[in-house]
């Protein structure tokens, strides 16, 4: 019975830890990268932990049998365990405020059935330990607390790595039902073969169903955005999905939130791909070349048409990219290009590792500014980083998702900065070329033998000289926002991470359509 309590006690710490790991992803995923999401499962689940236990103290004084009590505890929240994601994305189907309030509720309830097994666990092990009360009972709590440590190791490192987000869910459930037909077989029930063999079926088939949950999610979630679902990568590292549009166009999210177009055509410019091309202006004959977030590979592909270029590092943290570019021929020459050399990392500890590269040009993919961890790409410290990786006429060129936080940091980093749209392009020096020069130097990007804009053609010209004059130097601008009466700029740094928080999306956001 002391060892049946113990592998209770480490049974119900692995299963509640990895669903919250669950939780947490779908949470984040349901608001597109917001950085409250973890926190707020963080605080559901202890509310749920906290209740749940109080209450299952109260079992232990019943004179029942415990071991059955936790069997019909856990059968109820394999159950539950199993509908609740479900019943969350229908609810984000009806409305954010809706999901919102099915997801916490989700979340609680199921971190509250699972607590209550510990006090069961803790009071069957000091019932049967013989007169060594305190010994049994830390020994059933180190128990729980291996459990609570491998659960979110093995599950956040290893499951979400092979499996789907539907799959992890159901493998939870599923192995609850286990362990709630193990506790069956250690009370002793008649009918203990039947609850097995159940719990095993049913887990089976659990496994089997059809992969739903993601695109029900992204349909209920991404009201924003229109499109059909098309495919989806998903690993520990997040989850990658696909839509197709009704232009035609193949749209890439990474978290649920925008990561791009898969088109690399100047003139459709559906992804606003015009601004890597206008970087030739600026910056005609890169040598060596840095991305940092190459997402589908579009800025990429674009990138290597560049005269001049002798080498282009990438620099990814989610190697799922790989697997959509390889699907698709406008990018797919990236996999075999000699000059293309991909490493899956972070940013910026990748810096750190390689002190002495540096380069000509370096592009940022950066997500939305409001999104968890995007401080790390944004903060004044880690443009420091990448000016020390910056050749002495460098340039350096990223999205700053229309927050103007991010183009005030670039100017306390680097003497020169111009908007583009929603690009900041920085350097210690920059050059704009007369309109001519500037034309003739986009006009020598060539791909695969073929030139990249037909500069006899009187549209593309047209959109060229409209290109040409997006350049703005960030000084104009910030005059212009300040007396507007835009509050004052300020500066990201690693400490305030204000464009995360301070100045940031909330988790409700969405609902406020």
């Amino acid at each position: 019975m002391i060892r049946a309590a113990r592998l209770l006690s480490f049974l119900t710490g692995f299963l509640s830890l990895s669903q919250e790991i669950l939780w947490v992803r779908f949470a984040g995923f349901s608001y597109h990268g917001a950085p409250q999401a973890f926190g707020m499962i963080l605080g559901l689940y202890l509310l749920g932990i906290a209740v749940g236990a109080g209450i299952g103290k109260r079992y232990c004084s019943s004179g029942h049998n415990l071991f059955r009590v936790a069997g019909i505890l856990l059968f109820t929240a394999g159950v539950l365990d199993a509908f609740f994601p479900f019943l969350a994305t229908e609810a984000f189907g009806v409305s954010n405020t809706m999901g919102t309030v099915v997801l916490f509720a989700c979340v609680v309830i199921t971190s509250l059935i699972k607590s209550k097994i510990f006090p069961i666990a803790h009071h069957l092990g000091a019932a049967t330990s013989g007169g060594k009360v305190g010994s049994s009972v830390s020994k059933v709590y180190f128990a729980n607390i291996v459990g609570s440590t491998f659960g979110p190791l093995v599950t956040g490192f290893v499951l979400l790595q092979v499996l789907t987000l539907q799959q992890c869910f159901m493998l939870m459930a599923g192995l609850t039902l286990l362990t709630a037909a193990y506790c069956w077989h250690v009370a002793a029930a008649p009918s203990r073969r039947f609850v097995l063999a159940g719990s095993i079926a049913v887990t089976i088939l659990l496994l089997l169903l059809p992969g739903v949950l993601l695109p029900r999610l992204v349909a209920g979630t991404s009201s924003y955005f229109q499109g059909t679902f098309r495919s989806a990568v998903e690993n520990r590292y997040g989850i990658i999905h696909l839509l197709d549009t009704p232009d035609g166009d193949v749209t890439v999210f990474g978290g649920n939130a925008y990561d791009g177009t898969l088109n690399i055509d100047f003139m459709r410019d559906s992804n606003w791909i015009s601004r890597l091309y206008a970087l030739a202006t600026v910056k005609p004959k890169p040598a060596r070349v840095l991305v940092i977030g190459m997402s589908a590979g579009s800025w990429t592909r674009v990138l290597s048409s560049f005269p001049g270029v002798e080498r282009i590092d990438v620099v990814e943290i989610n190697p799922g990219y790989k697997e959509i570019i390889g699907q698709y021929a406008a990018v797919s020459p990236l996999l075999n290009d000699p000059l293309v050399h991909m490493h899956f990392d972070d940013g910026r500890r990748w810096l750190k590792r390689h002190p002495g590269e540096t380069y000509d040009l370096i592009v940022m993919n950066t997500t939305f500014h409001w999104r968890a961890y995007s401080t790390i790409l944004l903060s004044r410290e880690f443009l420091g980083l990448l000016r020390e990786h910056m050749n002495p006429d460098a340039v350096l060129a990223y999205n700053s998702t229309f927050s103007w936080d991010v183009f005030k940091t670039a100017s306390v980093v680097f003497p020169e900065v111009y908007t583009f749209g929603n690009f900041v392009i920085a350097g210690e020096k920059l050059t704009l070329p007369p309109e001519e020069e500037a034309i003739a130097r986009m006009a020598a990007l060539t791909l695969d033998g073929r030139q990249m804009l037909e500069t006899s053609k009187p549209e593309v010209l047209l959109k060229l000289r409209e290109t040409i004059h997006r350049f703005e130097p960030f000084a104009t601008v910030c005059d212009e926002k300040e007396k507007s009466g835009h509050r004052p700029l300020e500066v990201i740094t690693d400490q305030n991470m204000l464009t995360e928080f301070r100045y940031g999306k909330s988790i409700f956001f969405a609902a406020e359509r």
